[in-house]
């Protein structure tokens, strides 16, 4: 399996060539496949069926945590996977996860939206 890895830091207003040195050493205790499949049981019994996890990113930071940034996904069995509704983060030493309630809503919300996107009916027009 290939993996992505983000690295966030301040770059903002950057233009032209910017040196880029990673030296960094990540324990990951849990894997992508097992961070894919926890945000899966998580968003199965919390939130829909209908959501599924995504590919992960690894994400570095300069301050040297690491996170995994699972994208969730919902799926509308007319459809197919019709977009993606927001991230969960997965701790790659612990399998923490952040379930926050304001995250659990705006996960909730965005689904909704594009749920409604599929299955309204189209606008009358005159």
């Amino acid at each position: 399996m290939n993996h992505s890895v983000l690295l966030e830091g301040k770059l903002a207003g950057e233009t032209g060539k910017v040196n880029l040195q990673v030296n960094q050493t990540i324990e990951i205790i849990i894997p992508a496949d097992k961070a894919i499949k926890q945000v899966n049981q998580f968003v199965h019994l919390e939130i829909s069926t209908q959501l599924h996890a995504g590919t992960p990113i690894l994400v570095v930071s300069s301050e040297g945590s690491s996170l995994w940034r699972v994208p969730v996904h919902l799926t509308l069995p007319a459809f197919g996977d019709v977009g993606r509704a927001g991230f969960l983060h997965v701790n790659p030493q612990t399998g923490e996860m952040d379930t926050s309630p304001v995250l659990i809503t705006s996960l909730s919300q965005a689904a909704d939206v594009l749920a409604r996107r599929f299955t309204s009916p189209p606008a009358h027009t005159s």
